[in-house]
This record gives structure tokens, sequence and C-alpha cells, in this order.
């Protein structure tokens, strides 16, 4: 090849990269790539908060609802994970929470999650979540509530069951409150608001590109809420990955007019078997998922690297 030839070549090259856009540059690799085995990853200045479990506690979150309880059967990684159980007709499930206040406008969480063999569907799962600085618990208690803009604003990274169309576990969404979400008709209350694979709108439950999780495996979940830059300019996002792979990425959402307002709770939970689920006809007796190396940080953690 010449040297004219060649340097046609690279200013093709170069012009093909630039029109390909963002998409065409290499994917972020995370925090994980950083620390194999999520080794020191707690003490990574990005990091928010960790816990892999190996302390045999639950010290590290702030409050417990039910028995979560830490155990050493088949952890993902080390030698411990938590087990959160629902039992029918005894308990709605359990759950872990932990703020990291003031909080952050970009925060990201991984968890790794298994489900239980005959698992079929849950109500509620793992929530990032927007309180006031001064009042910890203003997103909590908000089922049915629209966010106003300065009060709350959450999202959860949920199996959704779609009135059985679905297979257990159910599909994963984003189950979101923000200020511009939708109503819901025949109850007139501001249910959450599904967001459903690729983006970057809503999109729809049960669509030829929805994603299901699998049974008694672990799988990596990881997703994250980037708050809008200003009042009133709806360039906020979230997003969400299984097992490292971006499966939705939702753009132009409004989360809040108060620039104060920022993600600053984690919320594990493990919930259902309660009076409004919807899953009603389809419980077990029992049904478990169990949870290990946690990660909130503010940038893209991605799965555990190998050591």
């Amino acid at each position: 090849m010449t040297r004219t030839r060649r340097l046609a070549f690279v200013a093709i090259a170069a012009a093909l990269a630039i029109a390909a856009g963002p998409s065409a540059a290499k994917p972020d690799r995370g925090l994980a790539a950083q620390h194999p085995g999520d080794a020191g990853i707690r003490l990574d200045p990005a990091v928010l908060f960790a816990d892999d479990f190996e302390s045999g506690n639950l010290q590290r979150w702030d409050e417990l609802r039910g028995a979560p309880i830490v155990v050493t059967d088949s952890p993902h990684s080390g030698r411990a994970c938590v087990q959160m159980e629902m039992v029918r007709g005894h308990d709605t499930g359990c759950d872990a929470k932990k703020w990291f206040m003031p909080g952050a406008d970009t925060v990201h969480v991984r968890f790794y999650v298994k489900f239980s063999a005959g698992y079929r569907y849950s109500h509620h799962f793992v929530w990032l979540l927007a309180n006031q600085r001064q009042n910890q618990w203003s997103a909590f208690g908000k089922a049915g509530s629209k966010p106003n803009g300065s009060d709350f604003f959450s999202s959860g990274m949920e199996p959704w069951f779609d009135w059985g169309k679905n297979p257990p576990p159910g599909e994963i969404n984003l189950y979101t409150y923000f200020p511009g979400m939708e109503r819901d008709p025949k109850m007139e209350k501001y249910w959450g608001n599904g967001f459903f694979p690729p983006g970057p709108g809503k999109g729809n439950a049960a669509s030829p590109q929805r994603v299901v999780p699998m049974l008694d495996r672990w799988q990596c979940w990881e997703f994250m809420i980037q708050a809008n830059s200003a009042p009133s300019f709806a360039d906020g996002k979230q997003a969400m990955w299984l097992d490292g792979k971006l499966v939705g990425e939702f753009t132009g959402i409004l989360w809040r007019n108060d620039p104060q307002l920022a993600v600053n709770c984690l919320w594990l939970e493990h919930y259902g078997f309660d009076p409004g689920d919807p899953t009603k006809r389809y419980w077990p007796e029992r049904q478990t998922a169990w949870f290990d190396d946690v990660v909130v940080a503010r940038s893209y953690i991605g799965p555990m690297a190998t050591k």
C-alpha cells in the first residue's frame, strides 16, 4: 500500500468513527475492572457504599425489616451472602436500607442476585431513592403519589410478571416515580411507571425486547439514575444492565426542580405476599432471593472482575 493510499485509508476510518458516534467507542469496563475480585473496591473514592457480607452480619446497613440473614450456603463469591425469604401467610418478605446523605446526582448500584429454583413473582424489588436532605424518609410511603419535583423521586429495578405473560421471575424493568409520570386512569393513582427495554422511551411490557433473568443462578444486576442538570431541563436518564450488558437506557427525564434533591438511599428489598400484590394467584408457599456483592457508586461499576 502506497503512502497516499495509507493516508486515504486512515482519513476514511477516522471519518467513519466520527460518524458512528459514541456507540463506536470502547465500552466502559467500570470500577470493578480496577478491583479484581472486588478487592478494595469499598475504598475507591467513587464508591458510596459496598457490602460483600463477608463480615457475617448486616451492621453496615442502617435499617432492617423482617428477617434478612447472612448465610454461607453457595454465595456468589467469598463465604457469605444475604438471604431474603418471603413466606405465604406469615410475612411480606424483608429488606435492608442504606442512606448515603446528602447523595449524588448520578448513582449506580450493582448487586448479584439469585432466585430460588421454584420462584414465581415478587411485588417490589431493589430501589434507588432521592430523599430531601432534611428528611431521609421523604421518598418512602409514597405509593400512588406523584413527585412534585422537590419532595422525592425513585426508581427500582424489578422483575415484572405482566399478569402472567412473562415466565418467572418476570422481565426486568425500572419501576419509576418522577414528576412527569402518567396516572393510572382506572384507579386515579400515580403508581410507578414501568420503563421496559430497550429505550429511549418507556417501551412496552412483554415485547420482543424483554429480558427475563434465570432462576437458581447468580446474575449481575445493575441500574443507575442520572438527575437532570437544572430545573426544567429534561436531560436526566436511567439505565439498566444484566451481566454487564446494557439492556435499557431511558433519556429525557425530568427528575427534579430542586437541584439539592439527590439520590441518597439504596433499598435492598424483597417484597411480596402483601394484600396489594397483583400476583396472588401465583403465590407459592415460600420463595427466596439471595443477594451478594453490593456496590453503590458515582459511576458505572460492572460485573466482578476475575482475580
